[in-house]
């Protein structure tokens, strides 16, 4: 079996490695962790009750509530194993999924019960700060859909972009690297509820719809690509359903650009091991599948990147308050 990459340690790694050693959490530490994920999603609680009551909706509550109670068995579950003095990995993997919960609950219901607020699609204005430094982003995403073997490994690219950040928190836990991966996590719980909140005032359609590109659906473009989130957008936006439900929900935000963000944690979560290159390439390539892929105008990734620096920044300071 190969061995986990070697990090230097600072002083809070080396006790993460002290508490894993003992079974037992060291609380304090992560008290400012818990302080600002508690401040965060109680925020981001907030920010979706307003937006549905704002936007006249009633909620379907049954799905939203299992969820909810799937959450609280998730913290529970990591209460429990503090109490019992069980590896203390095992109680931040729960707490994570937790967490994980909440804050796509919250993302979902801003970004999407928000298009019923009425702002105006900031397409043209996206564009054109595009064109601005001679960026034509159709002209872009044209030429990719001329290499179809390039497009293909794209596609698996852009959709496996979440799953490998979810796979290097489980990475850093099994490591013992507790801050870390509470990092990771809070750079992207920031950054979601972050690019959330802009949606609402800036919503865009995309450029696949905006820029005239429906043409090369399943025509150089896997059938979905760029526009997987038009109904969804199109349905809160007509704002004739009252009704709030989980079902018609989607990951309907092209500015600023999330998977920008979950790019750039993967890229985090490496880059201070063996693997940092590697990091480095992936990041690239999951940036770069954004436009064909994903729909996005450029200045949608330069947002996700200015979002996920913010984010980073304060993460880094509450996981290792020496930095």
């Amino acid at each position: 079996m190969n061995a986990l990459p070697a990090l230097p340690l600072s002083a809070n790694e080396a006790a993460d490695g002290a508490a894993g050693l003992r079974l037992f959490p060291a609380p304090a530490r992560f008290r400012p962790v818990v302080l600002l994920l508690s401040v965060v999603l109680g925020i981001a609680a907030l920010a979706a009750g307003a937006v549905v009551a704002s936007a006249g909706m009633t909620v379907q509550a049954g799905p939203f509530v299992r969820f909810l109670f799937l959450a609280a068995a998730m913290f529970a579950l990591s209460a429990w194993c503090r109490v019992r003095h069980l590896d203390p990995r095992l109680g931040d993997a729960a707490a994570i999924v937790g967490v994980g919960i909440l804050a796509l609950m919250a993302c979902g219901v801003v970004s999407n019960a928000g298009l019923r607020l009425g702002a105006s699609p900031v397409d043209g204005l996206l564009a054109g700060i595009d064109g601005l430094v001679g960026i034509d982003v159709a002209q872009v995403v044209r030429a990719f859909a001329a290499q179809p073997a390039t497009i293909d490994a794209l596609a698996v690219i852009y959709n496996a972009s979440g799953a490998i950040a979810v796979a290097l928190i489980g990475l850093r836990l099994l490591a013992n690297r507790r801050a870390e991966a509470w990092e990771l996590v809070m750079t992207i719980v920031l950054a979601m509820q972050v690019v959330a909140l802009v949606s609402i005032v800036a919503p865009a359609v995309g450029a696949m719809a905006h820029l005239a590109m429906l043409d090369l659906q399943g025509a150089g473009l896997p059938a979905g690509a760029g526009i997987y989130h038009l109904e969804a957008f199109h349905h809160f936006r007509a704002g004739t359903d009252t009704v709030l439900r989980l079902d018609d929900m989607s990951g309907l935000v092209t500015f600023p650009s999330f998977h920008t963000v979950l790019a750039l944690v993967a890229l985090q979560a490496v880059a201070r091991t063996r693997l940092r290159w590697l990091g480095v390439a992936w990041a690239a390539a999951v940036i770069v599948s954004t436009i064909p892929i994903g729909g996005h105008y450029v200045i949608d990734l330069v947002a996700g990147f200015a979002i996920w620096a913010g984010a980073v920044t304060v993460a880094r300071r509450v996981s290792t308050p020496s930095a």
